[in-house]
């Protein structure tokens, strides 16, 4: 890959699904389907919209392959460097980065295979251009799921996390950073923001962090010498993100030279925060502020400056069993993507002409008085005579037998539906058999055992 450009971009691909493993338990997370297409499909493509000709992709080892093989026949223009990292350690999202720091030479771009948006990167970019930023981190509003859409499977529902984002009002300086799960009931944020510096910002709870980050390459090499953060959402950015509050130590005159290696890396990040003084000298000598209510410099002087840069896009993160149902339904629109309704593949066999709204992937057999509406129907699935299925994602090596009624189901990689079941807002575990003439909804129907080896 070319080393030397502006910024370079790693879509992290090898994540095992922890909060849907009902799904990856038996298909690779970034490979899940979503309309007619992988999941990482769209961070790519979104890349490749706003101009990156290349990307690094991240996964584990025991998937490489398989990945490679999905992403030839994408027909996306973007080069791929498909990198692997060990699948037997359990590695989190800074530490994936760290592995891989040899191949970044710039600042860079990280992206989750499980974004699904309509985003306008070069906005993001131009954010952290414009103040010379440490980080931007993305944000969305969390999508509006109507009451009347009901996910596939147990009536019981995962709470979701919420994430607290503190911003400044007047910057846009994102001044504070964490999980709700990490406090009690109550927060003094005088506590944990510099009021003197951040005299207004607002704390939202609603705001969706797209793990669409741009980060300064200075990080990453704090990153390397600092093996003590392995993910970047909960642990390496809340730490920048409080570190930019704090004031830079004077180091003594004959200690300038000394060797990062020899002291607290952890305690000493702004050794590695680099300066561009012609940027200094510039702002000193023009008159911007980044703040009105006093004459200081810009940016209070700080060296480490992170950034949210919010848009009203369209977004969310495939990353449970709802966002990623809500992703395949038709509430979900995705302009950008160009995704279109009712592709049958021309290795498919379909011998209904009852398909509405619907993707038929490769060697599918369609049987005929069969009706397929609004749903997506995997590879080398077989779906028997006179079934109806609606509303509903049906991975590969799947057998519907015949006179079968399937309505907003999720049916995973290599389960059978036998003859005459009746399912409803349920989902079919990976290999698992649901039986005969059985009627089930708002069910889990699947194997304990085959998701406590994930």
């Amino acid at each position: 890959m070319v080393k030397y450009i502006e910024f370079q971009a790693v879509v992290l691909a090898g994540g095992k699904g922890s909060r849907m493993t009902e799904l990856t338990a038996g298909k690779t997370k970034c490979l899940l389907p979503i309309r007619n297409m992988p999941m990482i499909y769209y961070p790519l493509q979104s890349l490749e919209k706003a101009g990156f000709t290349e990307t690094i992709v991240v996964v584990t080892e025991n998937i490489k392959k398989e990945v490679s093989t999905v992403l030839d026949k994408l027909n996306l223009n973007i080069r791929l460097e498909i990198v692997a990292i060990p699948d037997g350690e359990d590695l989190g999202t800074a530490d994936a980065i760290r592995y891989i720091h040899d191949k970044i030479h710039t600042d860079f771009i990280v992206v989750s295979c499980d974004l699904i948006a309509n985003i306008d990167i070069n906005e993001i970019l131009n954010t952290y251009r414009k103040h010379n930023a440490s980080v931007v981190a993305a944000m969305f509003p969390s999508p509006k799921i109507s009451s009347t859409f009901i996910t596939p499977g147990s009536k019981s529902k995962q709470k979701p996390e919420v994430d607290l984002i503190g911003i400044d009002d007047t910057t846009n300086r994102l001044v504070f950073l964490a999980s709700a799960s990490d406090f009690e009931d109550s927060i003094d944020m005088t506590k944990l923001v510099k009021i003197k510096k951040h005299t207004t910002f607002t704390v939202y709870s609603k705001l969706l962090d797209a793990h669409f980050y741009v980060i300064s390459k200075w990080i990453l090499d704090f990153l390397v010498h600092n093996k003590s953060f392995g993910t970047l959402k909960g642990e390496l950015l809340p730490y920048i993100v409080n570190k930019q509050l704090s004031r830079s130590p004077k180091l003594p005159a004959d200690d300038k030279n000394a060797s990062v290696v020899k002291v607290d890396t952890r305690e000493d990040i702004f050794r590695f925060a680099v300066r561009n003084n012609l940027d200094e000298l510039i702002r000193k000598m023009s008159a911007f502020n980044d703040h009105n209510w006093d004459l200081g410099d810009a940016y209070h002087g700080d060296i480490i400056r992170c950034y949210a840069h919010i848009t009203d896009k369209i977004a969310l993160r495939a990353n449970t069993i709802q966002m990623y149902s809500f992703a395949n339904s038709p509430a979900f629109d995705l302009p950008l993507h160009n995704i279109e309704n009712n592709v049958i593949s021309p290795m498919a066999t379909v011998k209904t002409n009852q398909v509405t709204a619907s993707n038929i992937d490769e060697g599918a057999l369609i049987d005929e008085k069969t009706s397929i509406k609004q749903s997506f129907i995997g590879p080398a699935t077989i779906v028997e005579p006179k079934t109806r299925i609606s509303d509903s994602i049906v991975m590969g090596n799947v057998t519907v037998k015949q006179r079968c009624i399937i309505q907003n189901c999720i049916l995973c990689n290599g389960c059978t539906i036998e003859e005459g079941t009746e399912l409803k807002d349920c989902l079919v575990g990976a290999h698992h058999t649901v039986s005969k003439g059985s009627n089930h909804s708002r069910e889990v129907l699947t194997e304990m055992d085959r998701l406590m080896e994930i």
